[in-house]
């Protein structure tokens, strides 16, 4: 609750013109820019799910059309493999070689399968046979290809079919080849059967995906766009999705390129088993987003522009409206110092104008008043005048401090059998300030009497300034029992009147509380007015502890001095008096005295 009330205090204390710019930064230009970030985040986010949505569709798509031509190399592969003719040549010993070239010629099968698949690249049979020739279609087993894995894994597998990324040594490139072994029914070995997919064919499925897109086979890239970088960058990242059991996955990522996502779907071809098939998709979070951030950038820009005219106005009026503010305040002001040459109105006709309007018909009000007083005042000084000449006339005479009580007391008889107990109080209250000013010694009064002193001065000051000055006295000690010496207490009340009250616009206040603190007597008196400068403050300060005298604020030097000549015997500096202040809230001092009783003086 402290902290509020502090901010609704410093809230209260700020300018007009800045608490109306405070309402309009956190009422409207705050929560405009937090409404957009947040439908910003809120768009890309949309717009980022839905072009995973359709990057999941254009995949299975891709799938489909792969599978079209998988399928067409697995019906090849089948037929292939049940050829007798092709059987009977592959196991045939030719020692004739036209009898070999005719029955190459007869054998236009995979001649076929090629002219009417544009899909397939090329058919081959690696066979053992050493009778055959090699052309396009029949390769006689080197040493080199019984090394390679391909061919001993086909072997392995007996007749079972399996897709692998193989490099073919004919067209120096790599293609998806489906390889199978050829067996004849007795379960002899004939061949490696290798039909190869055509590339620029598979490329076909994925040239016009607005992403990049690749596709793997055994966690080789066999085919992919203009660009494969990224897949080759994340590729461990890639084969560690694969192994997981749900078919389609994503993840995101940070790539060389920047954030965004990879779609991956993985499956096994039919009729294969350990054959591993792999879409992927790269997605760039700012390829996703860059027209929609166009967008929103052309809308933020029409936001700023329209926040930067409503801030323009908004400086405009606000200005205008603390100009008039500051215009009343300094008229004011003319009439704070008796100066009622005032304007007779200001620019505008709302309330600030019309309250204008009710200060100058009251001014003008005050101003007859005012001269009607003067007048009634320059007779009665008149009269007054030629009493005082008389009066001082009958001190020159003779003038002493019982002449000047008696005098007073008159006064005040006369105050009260005229009715004016007011001005027979105030005459007491002077009588008896002057009477303990002219009596004073250091000999140590009691707080009370002290108390009493002070409450004289405060009353006789709220007679001449009425209800521009209230005090507050709160005393916490036995004031009856402790001893003090004296004019500690009024002196400082009188500088706090003088230097920080009677200057002030308004109404003021002194407040003096006396407590005590261990066996120490605290006296604060401190007051709202006009305080004190930074740099006077440090002046008056040390002028508390110079040695040398100082014009400004003798008083409460003197005051400083008397403490510590009279109680600090030690020099331990344990009583004192010490200021604090701030311009335009006021001054504070506080008096540390040892406590001590009537008795014990």
């Amino acid at each position: 609750m402290g902290k509020i009330n502090k901010m609704m205090e410093r809230i209260r204390n700020m300018k007009v013109r800045q608490q109306l710019l405070g309402i309009y930064i956190i009422v409207i230009l705050v929560p405009i820019l937090i409404i957009g970030v947040y439908l910003t985040n809120m768009l890309c986010a949309l717009v980022v799910e839905k072009s995973i949505n359709e990057a999941t569709v254009n995949i299975e798509r891709i799938e489909e059309r792969l599978n079209e031509k998988i399928k067409i190399a697995n019906s090849v592969a089948e037929t292939l493999y049940m050829d007798e003719k092709l059987q009977s040549i592959l196991s045939k010993q030719y020692e004739d070689i036209l009898d070999l070239v005719k029955d190459y010629k007869t054998a236009t099968e995979m001649t076929t399968y090629l002219r009417h698949y544009k899909e397939l690249s090329s058919i081959r049979i690696y066979t053992t046979n050493t009778t055959l020739l090699n052309n396009s279609h029949f390769i006689q087993v080197t040493p080199k290809t019984k090394e390679n894995a391909w061919y001993r894994e086909a072997i392995e597998r007996d007749s079972r079919m399996e897709w692998v990324y193989k490099y073919d040594e004919y067209k120096n490139e790599y293609n998806m080849s489906l390889i199978r072994a050829l067996r004849n029914k007795t379960g002899d070995l004939l061949g490696v059967l290798v039909i190869s997919l055509d590339t620029n064919n598979l490329k076909s499925l994925i040239k016009d995906e607005p992403y990049d897109t690749v596709i793997l086979l055994n966690k080789n890239i066999a085919v992919y766009g203009e660009n494969k970088g990224i897949f080759e960058e994340k590729l461990t990242s890639i084969i560690g999705l694969s192994k997981s059991e749900e078919k389609n996955i994503q993840l995101k990522m940070a790539t060389s390129d920047g954030e965004g996502y990879i779609l991956l779907t993985h499956y096994t071809p039919t009729k294969t088993r350990s054959s591993d098939i792999e879409i992927g998709m790269y997605m760039s979070v700012e390829a996703i987003t860059r027209e929609t951030r166009t967008i929103i950038a052309k809308s933020l820009a029409c936001i700023f522009i329209s926040l930067l005219i409503a801030t323009t106005l908004m400086l405009i009026f606000t200005k205008r409206f603390s100009n008039r503010i500051i215009l009343v305040r300094k008229e004011m002001a003319k009439v704070v110092a008796n100066n009622f040459d005032i304007r007779k109105s200001i620019p505008g006709k709302d309330e600030i104008g019309e309250l204008y309007t009710d200060i100058y018909e009251t001014v003008q009000s005050v101003q007859v008043l005012v001269k009607e007083i003067y007048e009634a005042k320059v007779q009665e000084e008149a009269l007054k005048r030629r009493q005082k000449e008389m009066q001082f006339e009958m001190l020159a005479s003779q003038i002493n401090p019982h002449f000047l009580y008696n005098t007073l007391e008159t006064i005040r008889m006369n105050a009260l059998c005229n009715g004016e107990t007011e001005l027979a109080r105030i005459v007491k209250m002077l009588s008896k300030l002057l009477r303990r000013n002219l009596e004073v010694s250091e000999r140590l009064v009691t707080i009370a009497s002290e108390l009493d002193m002070m409450k004289a001065y405060l009353e006789i000051q709220k007679f001449r300034f009425g209800e521009r000055i209230t005090y507050e006295i709160s005393c916490e000690v036995e004031a009856e029992d402790y001893i003090i010496l004296p004019l500690l207490i009024q002196p400082v009340v009188e500088n706090a009147f003088i230097h920080g009250l009677e200057g002030k616009l308004g109404t003021g206040i002194i407040r003096c509380r006396l407590f005590k603190v261990e066996d120490k007597l605290h006296i604060v008196i401190e007051d709202d007015g006009l305080g004190i400068e930074e740099e006077r403050l440090k002046k008056l300060q040390l002028s508390l502890e110079s040695k040398e005298d100082m014009v400004e604020r003798v008083g409460l030097r003197n005051i400083y001095k008397r403490i510590q000549l009279y109680y600090d015997n030690n020099r331990q500096n344990e009583y004192g008096m010490s200021i604090t202040s701030v311009v335009n809230q006021g001054t504070k001092v506080t008096i540390i005295l040892p406590l001590i009783r009537g008795g014990e003086a």
